[in-house]
């Protein structure tokens, strides 16, 4: 993807974050990670909630979170992983668009 086209909610991303896409996804480095190895899988459209995508977008989030899984795991020697969505304000969601977050676990 071109620079330009990167965003997470209102924030420019750099291209380089990008190791994954999908269709209507990617999946970008965490620039503030929980564990090494923790990532997100965003919409490409910026979409504030899971509420809010259409049914295809929601099924592509969720593949593509299952393979950014797959990857991540792999990478890093995980046995297990921690997958999570903080969907709205209520929820500790801090940037309005729907993401998925993989946290590799040994």
């Amino acid at each position: 993807p071109e620079p330009a086209d990167v965003t997470f909610g209102p924030f420019a991303v750099d291209a380089s974050q990008v190791f994954f896409e999908s269709g209507t996804c990617r999946a970008l480095v965490n620039l503030k990670p929980l564990v090494e190895g923790h990532v997100l899988v965003v919409p490409k459209a910026v979409v504030p909630t899971l509420g809010e995508m259409d049914e295809e977008l929601h099924r592509d989030l969720w593949r593509a979170a299952r393979r950014v899984h797959a990857m991540i795991t792999e990478e890093y020697g995980a046995t297990g992983a921690n997958v999570a969505v903080q969907d709205g304000i209520a929820a500790g969601q801090s940037v309005p668009h729907a993401h998925v977050h993989v946290l590799p676990r040994r």
